[in-house]
């Protein structure tokens, strides 16, 4: 059922991925088409309702009229022509103040103005409200979306409706920019040529969301990116660097579309002071290498390739700069990268910069859930190490006091086997740290396993006056790890000693029939408590013993999977349980 959830959510996800870009697509279209700007910023509004799964979604400009700027509903789903003073109401605030504004209960708020409501019939509940920049970060207008039909509007929503935003600001000044230019006829045919780049470019922008919803990880991520603004840019070195806590990252790639693109992520120890500039001060800056007196050895083999000029753009994460997009040109003539490459770079540099920052989260917590793997593979390790310790120890106190060479012989040969165990266990957390797990299956006698087990167990279960005892109905051999295996045994033996503590009896059992072989500890302590039987196998669940980790059980049963075979257990009566493992054979 679990495996059914996880299934269900993620093709959720990948429907919701595909509306999304659909969506952005068909806005990408229409603005690329002669249709009017109403007609575009409708269809823009349609859609955002749409994607916001929100019921109604208003779109603001800003009017000047006689040198006083006021907000104007150029787009209103459901309602007439609403004009607001920069300050009245949510928009006129989110207007005034440039900054988003989520309200999930807005009659709480008191920004929020009732009266509109009041005259429409309509009720508010929710409200997300955001400012419309053009590339130069002037304010256009602002759009609000209103009611989600889940309740809310999430951070999520707030990034899709982020993109929105972009996408109507390219909207505006691409038509502000054509209209412009239409009302002089001799720039007729120059209007249409850049409009035509510019739609280009929103292609491009579009790709790169695409490119940016399919990468499995920050490398590939990058790749897709910096494949796309060498086609876009025509250039033949194109870098996107980022600074990861002490370390600067660079991932650089050079060729164009007629050779094969070659890609080389390299750390920069050093960096020089043009890009520590730029990391410091969000400016899109053109730099020519021949102004620039030295650079550092790992800069220079990293950045200079035979590159003349070089065009960096910011990359952002909450107004605060984590990298750079580096864009690099062989060519000697001054002016290689114009005011329209500059435009340009830093609207790729906005698009780029939100998945990279993702992906960097993402793989900062990747980073922080294995350490804290590791911790409790460390906790689990030490848990285990008791065990073994205890019999060096106890080993080694009756060879000191014995005399007779065999038997200080046979106490040895128990010492190095839990030497060996020890050794085992450390290496367990070596192979997870190299992304290893596995257990080493060998044909291993169930007797003889019996045997060391009994032989460890032994020396407590007298101190404890509990009786050992063992009735083995299968006497061949099992494909296993000896050393995980025989620490399975000891463990639930030892768990089981612990909750009888003292006067009590523990029983090994094994027995085969065509397709299995089970290996059955009894014991006929308190049994398990209610309070835990259901997460009986769950990591750090424990109950009534001093100092316990509750990895015991856990660990246990990873081991058990990791032999393709099944653990469980039952109640006995009057009291006690039985743990009973099933291996194929």
């Amino acid at each position: 059922m679990e495996r059914d959830l996880l299934e269900y959510n993620s093709f959720e996800q990948t429907a919701r991925m595909r509306e999304q870009l659909e969506a952005f697509q068909q806005i990408a279209l229409t603005v690329g088409s002669e249709s009017s700007i109403n007609t575009v910023l409708q269809m823009i509004c349609d859609k955002t309702t749409q994607l916001m799964r929100a019921e109604r979604t208003t779109i603001f400009l800003v009017e000047n009229i006689n040198g006083h700027k006021c907000l104007n509903s150029t787009i209103a789903q459901g309602s007439e022509v609403i004009r607001l003073e920069f300050g009245q109401g949510i928009a006129g605030h989110v207007a005034k103040t440039r900054e988003t504004i989520n309200i999930k209960d807005v009659y709480k708020s008191p920004l929020f103005d009732p009266s509109f409501d009041k005259a429409s019939g309509f009720t508010t509940r929710s409200c997300l409200t955001m400012p419309i920049l053009n590339i130069e970060k002037e304010l256009l207008g602002v759009v609000q979306t209103i009611n989600n039909k889940h309740g809310y509007f999430t951070l999520s929503d707030q990034d899709l409706l982020a993109s929105i935003c972009s996408q109507i600001g390219v909207s505006l000044t691409l038509y502000q920019y054509y209209w412009s230019l239409l009302n002089k006829n001799s720039e007729i045919s120059e209007a249409h040529e850049k409009l035509r780049q510019k739609n280009l470019e929103l292609d491009m922008l579009y790709e790169l969301e695409r490119e940016a919803a399919v990468a499995s990880d920050l490398k590939s991520l990058a790749q897709n990116m910096l494949a796309k603004c060498l086609k876009a840019f025509r250039v033949g070195y194109a870098a996107i660097l980022m600074n990861i806590g002490a370390e600067h990252r660079l991932y650089a790639a050079s060729g164009d579309t007629r050779t094969r693109i070659t890609y080389h992520p390299k750390l920069i120890d050093i960096l020089p002071e043009f890009l520590s500039e730029t990391l410091r001060q969000p400016d899109v800056r053109r730099i020519s290498l021949r102004e620039v007196n030295s650079l550092p050895e790992d800069s220079e083999n990293a950045l200079t390739k035979s590159l003349n000029h070089l065009l960096i753009a910011p990359l952002l994460k909450d107004d605060k700069v984590f990298g750079a997009l580096i864009l690099g040109s062989q060519k000697e003539a001054p002016g290689v990268f114009a005011d329209s490459d500059l435009k340009l770079a830093s609207l790729f540099s906005v698009h780029i910069a939100p998945p990279l920052a993702t992906q960097l989260d993402r793989e900062e917590k990747e980073k922080q859930q294995r350490l804290l793997t590791i911790g409790q593979m460390l906790s689990s390790l030490l848990h285990d190490m008791k065990t073994p310790l205890t019999n060096i120890y106890g080993y080694s106190q009756l060879m000191v006091s014995e005399a007779d060479k065999k038997k200080r012989a046979s106490y040895a040969d128990v010492i190095n086997r839990q030497v060996d165990n020890l050794k085992s266990m450390s290496a367990e957390i070596l192979q997870f740290s190299r992304g290893e797990s596995a257990v080493i299956l060998r044909k291993t006698s169930v007797h003889t396993l019996l045997l060391h087990a009994l032989e460890l167990l032994s020396d407590e279960a007298q101190k404890r006056n509990i009786a050992l005892s063992c009735d083995e109905n299968f006497h061949g051999s099992l494909s296993c790890d000896e050393v995980k295996l025989l620490r399975v045994i000891v463990n639930l033996s030892k768990n089981a000693m612990e909750a009888i503590d003292r006067n009590g009896a523990i029983h090994i059992r094994t027995d085969e029939d065509e397709t299995h072989v089970t290996i059955t500890i009894e014991d006929d302590g308190p049994g398990i408590p209610p309070a835990i039987a259901k997460t009986l196998f769950d990591a750090f669940v424990t109950s009534g013993k001093k100092g316990g980790t509750g990895l015991g059980l856990s660990i246990v049963k990873k081991i058990i999977e990791e032999h393709n075979a099944t653990i469980t257990w039952q109640p006995i009566h009057p009291h006690g349980t039985a743990f009973i493992m099933s291996f194929p054979k």
